[in-house]
């Protein structure tokens, strides 16, 4: 692994903060105070989400005229976390202005977004109304169904819009790439609540901040404020399907953070949408009945199960059907009919960390065959397979993320032309995975004070990432290799002041046999908290070491 090493020379204690807010672009006192103190979210005004007025204004004005003349609105969303909190916020909100609305998640064997079938099913339902939430925004086609079925289409997205497929017919497009889906749904219902004059400014915010943090955009700008007061209001959430699952998660929700929501409690709520039916997790989050939430987040909890074990075993049938496949290929492709659409994004991320190579993984069916792809800093998955648009019944994503819908009789060509691509724009570079280390300082700064510094900049995520710090000369002594496969490594490291502090690497067992206490390492590590028995001591969470 390469390291890049933002500030040179050794960092003294007084330059730590400033080195870390330079480090991500805050260099001015307007800049640093704007990021230390962001604003809150009844402060968040539509330029900061870059949306249009206008559009709201809109779609206001047309959710008003449903509810006076009583016509049945439908809220949909998309069956990952983003979408699923996204949709109860929206849906919450029509409730409190006494909407007939009802949420609806399809299911991943229906597809992501709108589909004919299912605006046919709604229009034979009498729907009148339709909002959706973390989708849409390349809908088109059927938001031209939907018009000529009667129905008005309102969309609330954050993709990344194609101009040849703009929902030009859709009565409002409340629409922005600044921030999740979830936060979309969310402005829309302020505005809701305050045509109505509603006050509640704590109003789903603890739904927020699950959203943003599981969707994995930067947490800077509005996402950073939702976020950081998101959690305030998690922490003391009443949400009785929150509770249960923070219950099964063993989770003390006044200590919840972003490391928790994003590998604890947003995984359960993705579970649902991978594994069984994307309704349960909307259900658990919105029901008010303690019993219903203590059941909903058991099963949930059991789908989690379900979905790390076939996570596991699905990843090491595609990563044995690359390492036999691969003649020196710049993009990881793999399909098969034994993979389940909800886990495919897992498996290629997992393959994409590994060999650092952007993977697309297919679940392939009878006539249709679904994708999910992950990618590297040097290639841009979406933009790829836009080029490949020709061949695909559906497409959608991110730079770095993205899904696709295929006819099988095209999964070939596709295949051989996506190759293609990403040969001509990976072939000739130096394919590393590069650490982003923020500074060097010496081993005597390691402490609780330090803690503290870095402290003022949570919440820390996409945008914003854990500080990096690299030190030299740690000796090193009690290494051992935890995990039932010995994949980890765990070790003391004696610092100048005659303390010492635990160092744990996950994934690192690799590096046990080459550490002496006679040879003193160079480590880049995060620093943490352990808290184990009632004890708070200072950890050093390892990224990656260098021996001499």
């Amino acid at each position: 692994m390469n390291w890049k090493i933002l500030h040179k020379g050794l960092a003294k204690d007084d330059q730590v903060l400033k080195i870390l807010l330079e480090n991500r672009g805050f260099k001015t006192k307007k800049q640093i105070d704007k990021f230390l103190n962001p604003a809150k979210p009844n402060q968040l005004t539509v330029s900061d989400f870059g949306l249009k007025t206008a559009e709201i204004k809109k779609a206001i004005a047309r959710i008003k005229k449903a509810i006076e003349k009583e016509e049945k609105i439908v809220v949909y969303g998309d069956y990952d976390a983003d979408g699923v909190c996204g949709a109860a916020i929206l849906w919450e909100a029509l409730f409190k202005v006494k909407a007939l609305a009802l949420p609806f998640i399809p299911s991943r064997s229906q597809g992501y977004g709108l589909s004919e079938d299912r605006l046919a099913e709604f229009a034979g339902q009498d729907v009148k109304l339709i909002i959706t939430v973390d989708n849409g925004i390349v809908a088109a086609s059927e938001v031209k169904s939907a018009k000529k079925l009667g129905i008005d289409v309102i969309i609330t997205d954050h993709h990344l819009p194609d101009l040849r497929r703009w929902p030009k017919e859709a009565l409002a497009v409340v629409h922005t790439t600044k921030t999740a889906g979830c936060a979309v749904a969310w402005f829309l219902s302020q505005q809701i609540l305050k045509s109505f004059k509603i006050k509640n400014l704590s109003f789903g915010l603890d739904l927020i901040a699950i959203g943003l943090i599981t969707d994995m955009v930067p947490l800077l700008g509005v996402s950073r404020s939702l976020v950081k007061y998101g959690i305030e209001v998690l922490r003391k959430t009443k949400r009785l399907g929150l509770l249960s699952l923070f219950d099964f998660a063993n989770l003390n929700k006044q200590t919840i953070g972003v490391y928790e929501i994003g590998y604890l409690i947003g995984p359960r709520l993705n579970a649902s949408g991978r594994i069984e039916d994307p309704m349960e997790s909307l259900r658990l989050v919105c029901t008010l009945d303690e019993s219903r939430a203590i059941n909903l987040a058991q099963r949930i909890d059991q789908s989690n199960r379900e979905r790390q074990e076939l996570t596991e075993k699905l990843t090491l049938h595609a990563r044995e059907a690359w390492l036999k496949a691969e003649k020196g290929e710049q993009l990881i492709f793999i399909a098969h009919e034994s993979y389940q659409e909800g886990i495919v994004g897992l498996i290629a991320g997992r393959l994409t960390e590994e060999f650092y190579l952007p993977a697309i993984i297919v679940c392939q069916g009878q006539e249709f065959s679904r994708g999910s792809a992950r990618s590297i800093e040097e290639f841009n998955i979406v933009q790829a397979i836009r080029k490949c648009s020709d061949l695909l019944v559906s497409h959608g994503g991110h730079p770095k993320a993205a899904g696709l819908s295929i006819a099988n009789q095209n999964l070939e060509s596709f295949k051989n032309k996506i190759l293609k691509i990403a040969k001509q724009t990976l072939a000739k570079k130096d394919l590393k995975p590069t650490l982003r280390v923020d500074m060097e300082i010496d081993p005597s700064l390691i402490s609780f004070k330090l803690l503290e510094k870095i402290k003022k900049m949570e919440p820390f995520g996409q945008g914003n990432p854990q500080p990096i710090f690299t030190s030299s000369g740690l000796k090193i002594k009690e290494a051992q290799l935890l995990g039932n496969d010995s994949q980890h490594l765990k070790f003391k490291v004696d610092l100048p002041n005659k303390q010492s502090l635990e160092a744990i690497g996950f994934r690192m067992g690799g590096f046990y046999s080459k550490l002496s206490i006679d040879k003193p390492v160079k480590a880049a590590y995060n620093l943490s908290i352990n808290e184990w028995n009632g004890q708070s001591k200072l950890q050093l969470k390892l990224k990656d070491i260098k021996i001499k």
